[in-house]
C-alpha cells in the first residue's frame, strides 16, 4: 500500500474544524472521495494548517502587502499594473479582468480567487511560516510518505518542508498541483532555501517531482516556468480539470493524469 500525504492549499478553513485533527480528517475524507478507485490502494493522510493562516478580521479588502503580491502576479501574466491608476477596487478589478481575458474565465471568479489566495500567501510569509512548517514537518515524519501531493500554496509548504527534511525521508514522488512556486518575487524569490543563480532545486529527499496545472488555472503561473526555474521537475502537459473552477484540488485529484502519476510513482 502506498503511503500518501496530502498538503492542502488556501481556502481550507472551516468552522467545524475545531482542532487540527478534525480538519485533517475532513480533508482526508474529501481527498479519498475524489481519488475514487485509486483510494483503496492508498494509506492517505493529510497535513492540515488552514487554521494557522486564518485571519480574525474577515475583510474583502486586500492590505498593502497582499496588493504588492497582486502586482507581481499581474506582471507575471504580462500585465502592466499601472494600466489602471491607484490601488483601489477598480484597480484590482481591472487587473483581474485582464487575467480573465487571458484564461477565458469570468472576471468575478478571478477577483474572488485573488481575494482568497493572496491574503493567505501574505500571512504565510509574514507570520505563519514557522508554525505551518512545524505542523507539516511533524505530519511527514509521522506518516513517512512514499508520495506527497501538494496543491496551490501547499506546494510552497511541501517544497520548504522537504528541503528541511533532506536525508530523513525517501519520497518517491512529489506531485504538485496548481502550483504558484515559480511566481517571481511574490513567491519564488522568498523561498527557503533561496534560489541559487535564479534556480531552485528538487528537494534531496524526493526521487521524482511532477507538476500538473490546468490550462485555465490563473494561480499556477507563469505557465511552464517551474521546469525552467527549478532543477529536476517534470512538467506534464496542461490539462483541463473543470471550466468553472480551474484551481479545485478535488477536480485535480479526479483527473486521470493525477491518478496515473500516483499509480506510476
Amino acid at each position: 500500500m502506498t503511503r500518501l500525504l496530502g498538503i492542502h492549499g488556501v481556502r481550507n478553513y472551516k468552522a467545524v474544524d475545531t482542532s487540527p485533527h478534525l480538519g485533517s480528517a475532513r480533508l482526508r475524507a474529501d481527498w479519498l472521495g475524489a481519488l475514487g478507485a485509486s483510494a483503496p490502494a492508498l494509506d492517505l493522510e493529510t497535513a492540515y494548517y488552514a487554521d494557522l493562516l486564518r485571519s480574525e478580521r474577515q475583510s474583502a479588502e486586500l492590505d498593502d502587502d497582499a496588493l504588492t503580491l497582486v502586482e507581481q502576479w499581474a506582471l507575471a501574466w504580462g500585465i502592466d499594473p499601472s494600466g489602471a491608476q491607484g490601488r483601489a477596487t477598480g484597480w484590482l478589478r481591472w487587473i483581474c479582468g485582464q487575467v480573465a481575458e487571458r484564461t477565458a474565465q469570468r472576471p468575478a471568479l478571478v477577483e474572488k480567487s485573488v481575494k482568497l489566495f493572496f491574503p493567505e500567501v501574505t500571512r504565510y510569509f509574514a507570520t505563519g511560516r514557522a508554525a505551518v512548517l512545524e505542523r507539516v514537518r511533524a505530519a511527514m515524519i509521522r506518516h513517512r510518505p512514499d508520495v506527497v501531493v501538494a496543491h496551490s500554496l501547499g506546494s510552497v509548504v511541501a517544497y520548504e518542508t522537504l528541503h528541511e527534511l533532506a536525508g530523513e525521508l525517501d519520497v518517491q514522488l512529489l506531485l504538485t498541483l496548481g502550483s504558484p512556486l515559480a511566481l517571481p518575487n511574490a513567491i519564488f524569490h522568498r523561498l527557503d532555501p533561496d534560489p541559487s543563480k535564479g534556480r531552485g532545486t528538487k528537494p534531496p529527499s524526493v526521487r521524482r517531482w511532477v507538476n500538473i496545472a490546468d490550462v485555465g488555472d490563473f494561480v499556477a503561473i507563469p505557465k511552464g516556468e517551474l521546469a525552467r526555474v527549478f532543477s529536476g521537475v517534470e512538467e506534464l502537459p496542461e490539462i483541463s480539470i473543470a471550466p468553472v473552477w480551474p484551481h479545485s484540488v478535488l477536480d485535480y485529484l479526479k483527473h486521470p493524469a493525477v491518478t496515473k502519476a500516483i499509480a506510476e510513482r
